[in-house]
């Protein structure tokens, strides 16, 4: 009333979910498919078997296993690190890996520093100092003083350069005065290589940076638009929706024999596949807005799990064991990410409405709730004659010590109630009782909820939200900066769909570039020096 300006659009309680420490650009470890995919990038070897049985697993975070405040060393990485690179100079051409770089093959000083210096600039993703060229020297002088040949000298340097920080982190300039600033040609290049195709610069890139082009939007919408072309950017948007929608948890599903007796553990693979798929051909061979994941309808499933979603219509072949595309226009029950397998497992064995009513809210609608109170029971209440989910559900929320929080998430998974614990549809669940699909959505910033008949209803309303574009962005936009956002991050997200919108639409690609052009992406914030 008295003229103030509001500094957003809403009051949004998920801006603030995380503290100020957030707008802060944490230094970044290579996540297990970074370091695999660096290593091919830089010598051409695949290390992908001995890294994965090898280097501990990277842990979830805030949603995403490239959370680089969780991406931590300790000396059983520093152990790995060591003999990966040890493995990895075995492997190598190194004769030819090092004509790459110089013709000579003297030990002095001088021709070493031929060697060090183009060699280093590629591997460590930038030029080396003065400091590390006269630590990679005193390799070569160490093997020289012993006897040793170039060609063992050479082995070694690289062998040095494998485990040291500026290949194993994403290292930038952390000197500063608390303000932000432009990063440097060599870490934008990084920076934009990495989020794109999840490895490091290409010798175009690197050119491009080594030009100063990469301050000019134009030259930098060209880059991405050109990585955008490379298959490996399909495989990051891929990981994207695994971490986004946490697949990886389907491959430790245990759902109660007595209570699922037919289960198939092959099934779990074929709705990770099936999420997989359908993405992809959502984002990118249709190329449509994200958005659009929670309505298509179409999916691709094997005969197992068509069998197991009770699409008899489907026809395979009789030998068929692979993905085969299907058109669900006609198939009420189906139709949508929220339809899958590998979402409706969240809720466990008893399809529990708490845990697929957090997976929208946090998920897709970015909304926010408190924990439990410490010693709260949370064990899934089962259904019972007369008693369904929904019915559970419905008397947790009339209880004045559940019902602040609860009503919150739990009725934005009353749509999916058809959907038993591993997502086949039915109308009466295992005791008679029929289960409904109607329901309400309350989209977060708005004043009154909207109704639904259907689950597919429900998919159309989610498909068509601004707070899930909203949503899918924030996301996307924490994971191509592997750490979560704050407040200090919303006007330039804000900004981000404004300008993905502007360029024809909330896709994957459009998105991508608009945050790869923002000042999150192109200035760095650092500690100011004490």
């Amino acid at each position: 009333d008295g003229g103030a300006k509001w500094t957003f659009e809403m009051i949004d309680p998920a801006v603030y979910a995380h503290g100020g420490e957030m707008g802060k650009q944490f230094v970044q470890r290579l996540t297990i498919p970074e370091y695999i995919e660096t290593v091919w990038c830089a010598v051409g070897v695949d290390i992908a078997k001995e890294a994965r049985e090898l280097l501990p697993r990277d842990l979830r975070a805030d949603g995403f296993s490239n959370t680089a405040y969780n991406l931590n060393v300790d000396l059983k990485h520093v152990e790995t690190y060591a003999k990966l690179a040890e493995i990895i100079v075995g492997k190598m051409d190194l004769g030819s890996f090092v004509k790459r770089f110089t013709e000579s093959r003297k030990f002095t000083d001088n021709d070493m520093a031929k060697l060090i210096e183009p060699m280093g600039k590629w591997l460590l993703r930038g030029p080396v100092t003065k400091q590390e060229l006269f630590d990679y020297r005193g390799v070569s002088t160490s093997v020289a003083a012993a006897g040793g040949d170039f060609e063992e000298a050479a082995g070694y340097i690289v062998e040095a350069m494998l485990q040291a920080p500026r290949f194993i982190y994403r290292v930038e300039n952390q000197l500063g005065d608390g303000t932000a600033w432009p990063v440097s040609e060599y870490e934008l290049a990084s920076r934009i290589s990495y989020i794109v195709v999840g490895g490091p610069p290409d010798k175009e890139l690197i050119e491009v940076a080594e030009w100063g082009d990469l301050y000019d939007d134009a030259a930098v919408r060209d880059q991405v638009q050109r990585l955008l072309g490379d298959m490996r950017a399909v495989d990051k948007s891929l990981l994207f929706a695994e971490e986004w929608l946490n697949l990886g948890r389907l491959r430790n599903l245990q759902p109660n024999r007595e209570k699922f007796p037919n289960w198939d553990p092959a099934l779990a693979e074929d709705m990770r596949e099936e999420t997989l798929a359908f993405f992809k051909h959502v984002v990118w061979e249709q190329g449509k807005p994200l958005a659009n994941l929670f309505n298509a309808q179409v999916s691709y499933l094997t005969p197992r799990l068509a069998k197991h979603y009770g699409l008899q219509s489907v026809i395979f072949d009789s030998d068929a064991t692979v993905l085969k595309r299907v058109d669900l226009s006609k198939e009420p029950s189906r139709g949508g990410l929220l339809t899958q397998g590998s979402i409706l497992t969240v809720g466990g064995d008893e399809a529990s409405m708490v845990t697929r009513g957090l997976f929208v809210m946090q998920d897709v609608l970015r909304g926010v709730v408190k924990d439990p109170p410490p010693g709260t029971d949370t064990t899934p209440v089962p259904s019972k004659p007369g008693m369904t989910q929904r019915m559970v559900a419905e008397e947790r929320i009339s209880n004045p010590s559940c019902g602040g929080c609860h009503a919150k998430f739990e009725p934005l998974s009353f749509g999916l109630e058809k959907y038993n614990g591993l997502g086949a549809y039915h109308e009466h669940d295992e005791h008679g009782n029929a289960l409904r699909e109607d329901g309400e959505i309350l989209f977060p910033g708005q004043r009154e909820p909207v109704t639904y008949d259907s689950a597919l209803e429900l998919m159309d309303l989610l498909a068509s939200s601004k707070r899930v574009e909203q949503s899918i962005i924030w996301k996307l936009v924490q994971f191509a900066l592997g750490r979560p956002l704050g407040a200090e991050d919303a006007r330039s997200v804000e900004k981000i769909h404004a300008d993905a919108k502007s360029a024809g639409g909330i896709t994957y690609q459009n998105i991508l570039s608009a945050i790869i052009t923002s000042d999150l992406v192109r200035t760095t914030r650092t500690e100011a020096l004490q």
